[in-house]
Order: C-alpha cells, then structure tokens, then sequence
C-alpha cells in the first residue's frame, strides 16, 4: 500500500518508526539480559522482558527521520513523516506524540509489533541502547508514492535506511525528476563506510543537504583517503574560529561541494559547533558549551532547525547558528521530549 500527501508539505520524512523508552537502571539489570554492547539489537520479546523490570518510564516518539519531523513541527514548519508502525500501544504513543507537535502522519501498518529503542541510563556512565527494530523495518520502496515526494520541498532521509538499497533509490530517483531536494543524516560511522561511494553519487546527481558527525566524516573520507596520521583521525581540538577541522578533510568537503549549488554539506561538532561546506567554500560557527543531560535526538533537532531556517532562505550561517541553538536545547532533555515553547521563542 502507498501513502501519498494531498498538501504541500515543507519537509517530509521518511525512516524507521521507533518508540524511544527511557529508563534508569544498574549494572545488575544489564548483567542480567546480556546487555553487552553500547547498542544492541535483539528481538522484541526482549524488550518486553527488560520493560517489565519498570514501573515507570519515559516514552515518546523516536528515530531519526521522526525526530527531525517532530522539531520542525515544533519550529513552525509544515512537516510529516512516513514510516511502518504495529497495531499495539506503542504506535498510540508514537502517533500522539508526533501529532502534538503538529506533524502530518502517513503511516502503514503491519502485525509485527512496532519498533522499539530503550536507552538504559546509569549514573555517570554512558546510556545502552537496547533496539528492536521489528515493524519499523517493513518499509520498502513500493510504499513510496510519487505524490507524495512531489508534495514535499524537502524529503528528509534517515540514514539507517541506506541499507534499503531500493528504498533509496526510489526516493532519489522521485526528488530528482520533480526538483525536490533531499536532506539526508549519515546516522553512524558503520552508514558512512558502507555508503559513501553511493552517497558521493547522490551528490553528483541530485540536490542534496548532507549532515554528519565528526566521527561519520572522518570515515567518510577515509573511504577515498588513507593519508589520515594516527592522533588526525578524530576532528582537531579547536584552535581558532575558522579551523576546528582536521585541513585534509576540510579541503575535501570543499573539493566536493565546489561548482554548484548542491551538495550542502554540514558537519555536526557536537560542543565545537558545526562547519557548513557549499560552494567551494567553508563557514564554521561556534556553539555555546553546555553538560548534556542526554546527547540523544541533539543532532536530529541540528537539521531540523538547519532545513527549518534554510526554507525561509536564511543564509547558511543563519541556518548553523540556529541548528546549533536547537541542538543545545535538546541536551537538556531525554531525547525530543522538548517544550515546545522553547522552541516557539527560538524561532521568533
């Protein structure tokens, strides 16, 4: 079944349709289930187990591409998403949860249970992320119809549906024959060495906003380059305001971005800041250093509010500083689970 839009939409996004739950635990609990890993997938009944160890948790809407649609809904913009959900409770939380910020649904459904993230956090120590994908990976490129990518001036891509080879291809292929551009989030280090070759593709060929982290572009590059010293292999400490990258890279980005108007490409430097690379040229911008509450969603609120002030045609130093401004909201929170007020202040 395909679900197309009957409306403009500014930006519509696409991935996996995620619960994210939020809990504190101790050591003991992850010895107990064999959480290993700092993200670890495992089958649904799992996750039912794990849960039934809580009496209460935090618990909303997650995934990267609904994460960047619920911000902008939040930030003013006409958002959707589109994504497979199951028929149980957990898609009642995760369509309230995006309906409330504003954010049009266009959901299939299966009977597998919807999916699922539980981020088990621990006092002074780095959450695990325990995943059960389950419904969320049902979304295939027949689901996609070509209405609905002409309806949208930006198609939001979540990276860890690269995977989907023929999923992609079909929302490129869709945003290139009606002009639409496509925002896509790397999403992770393994994304970005597996993918970069098709991804440099995609920017030769279609007009394309690239996000990454520092790690992901560092891997990024090292698909093409091998001339990365050992101590280079990780962004340099920020020694002025123009260079918080490591030359190599900065230099490469540049090479790639040079000539057109597309690809834009923006690296996310978490405390740093972010560095935009279009046209040639590099623009860095600065962040105000906070102690995050939890990293989580802080780079998908960056695009959200990045594509948000890019769509009312603020320069890209607008755009940078206003992302970094959103992104440092989301820190203080588990999550997206921000108030919406205080992002209804930042965009006025």
């Amino acid at each position: 079944m395909k679900e197309s839009i009957d409306t403009n939409i500014d930006i519509l996004c696409v991935g996996n349709a995620l619960v994210d739950i939020f809990v504190h635990t101790d050591d003991a609990l992850l010895k107990k289930y064999g959480i290993t890993e700092p993200v670890q997938h495992v089958e649904h009944e799992k996750v039912v187990k794990i849960l039934k160890n809580f009496s209460n948790y935090t618990a909303g809407s997650g995934g990267g591409a609904a994460n960047v649609a619920k911000i902008s809904g939040l930030l003013g913009v006409r958002s959707a998403f589109i994504g497979v959900v199951g028929g149980d409770e957990l898609s009642l939380i995760f369509e309230k949860n995006l309906a409330k910020a504003g954010v049009r649904l266009f959901l299939l459904r299966t009977n597998k249970p919807t999916g699922v993230c539980i981020f088990l956090q621990r006092s002074g120590e780095r959450d695990r992320i325990v995943a059960a994908p389950s419904a969320s990976y049902s979304l295939a490129a027949n689901d996609i119809s070509e209405e609905s990518i002409q309806a949208a001036r930006v198609v939001v891509i979540d990276g860890f549906i690269l995977d989907r080879i023929e999923l992609v291809r079909r929302l490129f292929t869709l945003a290139g024959k009606y002009g639409t551009v496509i925002g896509l989030d790397i999403g992770s280090i393994e994304m970005a060495q597996a993918h970069a070759k098709d991804i440099v593709q995609y920017c030769s060929e279609y007009p394309l906003i690239l996000f990454m982290n520092q790690d992901e572009a560092t891997a990024f590059y090292r698909v093409f380059h091998n001339d990365l010293d050992a101590e280079e292999t990780f962004f340099e400490k920020i020694k002025s305001h123009t260079s918080p990258l490591n030359q190599k890279i900065q230099a490469y980005f540049q090479k790639l971005t040079y000539g057109d108007i597309f690809p834009v490409i923006a690296v996310k430097l978490g405390a740093k800041g972010a560095m935009v690379f279009s046209g040639g040229k590099a623009h860095y911008e600065a962040a105000l250093t906070i102690i995050p509450r939890d990293p989580t969603g802080a780079g998908d609120a960056f695009c959200a509010a990045f594509l948000s002030a890019w769509l009312r045609e603020k320069s890209f130093a607008d755009c940078t500083i206003f992302g970094n401004k959103v992104a440092r909201e989301v820190l203080d929170v588990n999550g997206t689970f921000i108030d919406g007020k205080k992002l209804e202040a930042l965009t006025r």
